[in-house]
């Protein structure tokens, strides 16, 4: 999901719905649509969360190396 702090000082102004614009004000957080919008329109930033980013990668799991014995 995105989230986004509107960053434009006299605020952003959309219709996310279609038929109804709304206006947001500076500083204020949106989600979804409206998110993805106004950071098309470069007015706002994306806010980081970090628990939808980190990842627990774990290393892969290693057999042990064959030996062959040489020739006698």
């Amino acid at each position: 999901m995105d989230r986004a702090k509107i960053t434009a000082k006299d605020g952003y102004r959309c219709a996310p719905e279609g038929h109804t614009v709304v206006v947001f004000a500076f500083g204020e957080i949106v989600t979804g649509k409206v998110a993805k919008c106004a950071l098309v329109d470069k007015a706002a930033s994306r806010l980081f969360d970090p628990r939808e980013k980190t990842k627990v990668i774990t290393p892969p799991e290693t057999k042990k190396r064959k030996t062959t014995k040489g020739r006698k």
